[in-house]
Formats: C-alpha cells, structure tokens, sequence
C-alpha cells in the first residue's frame, strides 16, 4: 500500500501504545522506526458483546483504549453497544472515535470503530450484498451465504498534502457449528468476485472473523487471486506456527481471524510476506492451574478471540 500517514509536526502522541510496544520488541523495520507512516487496523470477535456488564464494559474499554487502533473491526456487537465505551475513549484522551453497525446478525452485527483523529469515512458505510440475493443449497435447505452481511466502506487516512484511500471491508462469516463449509466456500467466491469487479478503491482490505483456518479448502478463490497476483492471503495468514486467535477452556487453538490485502502496488515495492509477531503470554505452553484460570476467566469475562492487529507502513511510491 502506498502513500503516508498524517505527518505530524508536534511531539509524538502519548496514547499511541501499540508504537511503543511495537519498539520495545524491536518488531518494527529499520527505515520505520519513529515514523508516524502506519495505519493499525484490529480484528476482534467480542463474543456477544453488550453494554448490560459494567465490569465487562470496562474491561473492553481498557483494552481497547491500550490498544488505541486507527480502526476496529468488530464481530458479535448488539447494535449500539459500543456507544459508551467510545464516549469513554473520547473522554479519556484516546482518540475521536466513531461507529458504524451493520444492520443484520441480530446480537451478533458487525462493527467499525475508527478514530476521526487519522482516518475519515470518504463514502457512507453500508452493508455489501443483499441476504435474499446470495443462498447457498446446504442439504435440503436454502441457507444465506452471509449470515451477517460484510460491512464496508472507503476510508482515507490523512496527512496534509497527500490523503490516502483504501476499501475496507469487515467480515463475519459463518460459523464451523452445525457444518457452514458450503456458505464459506460461496462467501469466499463472492469476495473474490467483489474485488475484481465490485471495490471501489483498487486498496483493499478484508479484515474479520472467517470461521476456519487459512489453509482450508473453502479459501480457494482467494489462495487462486495470490496465485494470479491480485492479492495477499496466505502471505498474510501464517498457518502451522502462526498464533492463534481463537481460544478453548479445551485447549483448543486455531486462526480464524484473518486478513485479505490487495496487491494493487508493484510487487517489487511491498513485502512479500507478512511478519507476524507471537508475542502472547497467554499462549505460552503450560498446563498449570494459574494458566487454566486465567484462560476460563479471560474467554468468560472478556472474549474466547484476541485482537489480531494489522500495521500497514506506507512508502511514497507512485
């Protein structure tokens, strides 16, 4: 991806955690290092999240604000939940944060959380597709393909003489309970088919909940597009040592919260392959008592996802 971030003239901000974790590990390229030329995008399943547990609330708004992405990409949110967690971020200090709701999924909608600070809306954020237009035959049943429709809408990032605009898109999609390879496998067509025909910005972002690994065989529209060139999926979503996203009181363990990035720049210019960085202590290995705890009350208080965060450095190619 090209183009910068908003350069800033003034000291660098406080509340810019991820930055500063991100040095301390020595995980950010030589060339970037200092540099305000990134965007941070985080993907987050908050599991049936509303605004009824005050404790939880706070809990999310902590981690949130520690955080303090450009923009979220949220799943399972009851429409208008995260009001009061970004009134709570805005009062605090960490950013001007807005958000859109998708309008399907019941309790389980997608979200967008974007901080007004870096990144604008530049086109009204709407749901792609239509429930009725896109069913899949499971068995005897016609069943939706998206179960919560994705969410989408072109995004430019500021800096004073050079905007940068980029197509974001959350995604959802079914789940692995009762089958749900068949609505994937239609989803993942129809994104393919959407980026090569249907985005508005040739910048493409997918970003979301996909409900099964990267290497499972529903993917082959997309893994067919890295193949051709078009875009960066298996480079960005490291099977096998990769660290997982989703979690099990079981200890059960995968990457369901993936990524899709157009390759709409000459390959010579960007990174052939996504540095993920396994930093987690939660998922150290270990059967003790204490870690076992501390899994059941993070999945029961909080979420049985982490946070998988994307930083995009932005060069001034052409």
């Amino acid at each position: 991806m090209q183009s910068s971030r908003p350069n800033r003239k003034n000291p660098p901000i406080l509340n810019d955690n991820i930055s500063r974790l991100l040095r301390s590990g020595d995980f950010v390229p030589k060339k970037f290092v200092g540099s305000d030329r990134f965007l941070d995008i985080i993907s987050w399943n908050i599991k049936f999240f509303n605004d009824r547990d005050p404790k939880r609330v706070e809990n999310i708004r902590i981690i949130m604000q520690e955080l303090n992405a450009d923009i979220f990409v949220l799943q399972e949110i009851e429409d208008g939940a995260l009001d009061v967690i970004v009134d709570m971020l805005t009062t605090s200090g960490a950013g001007l944060y807005k958000t859109a709701y998708g309008t399907t999924g019941g309790d389980q909608r997608v979200a967008f959380v974007y901080d007004m600070e870096w990144v604008k809306a530049s086109t009204d954020i709407e749901e792609l597709f239509a429930l009725e237009d896109l069913m899949v035959q499971v068995g005897d049943t016609e069943k939706v393909v998206f179960p919560r429709l994705p969410l989408s809408a072109t995004f430019t990032a500021y800096k004073e003489d050079e905007p940068f605009d980029f197509n974001l898109v959350g995604v959802h999609l079914k789940s692995q309970r009762g089958g749900g390879q068949e609505q994937r496998i239609a989803a993942a067509e129809r994104l393919a088919e959407w980026i090569q025909e249907g985005a508005t910005d040739e910048d493409v972002i997918i970003a979301g909940d996909w409900n099964a690994p990267p290497e499972r065989p529903e993917w082959e529209p997309l893994r067919q597009l890295e193949a051709a060139g078009e875009l960066k999926f298996i480079s960005f979503n490291k099977s096998g040592d990769a660290e997982p996203s989703y979690l099990s009181v079981g200890n059960r363990r995968s990457r369901l919260d993936l990524i899709v990035v157009s390759s709409s720049v000459p390959e010579a210019d960007i990174q052939q392959t996504a540095r993920v960085v396994n930093w987690n202590v939660l998922l150290e290995e270990g059967s003790s008592v204490q870690t076992k705890a501390t899994l059941e009350s993070l999945i029961e208080n909080i979420s049985d996802h982490l946070p998988v965060l994307a930083r995009f450095y932005f060069s001034d190619t052409d």
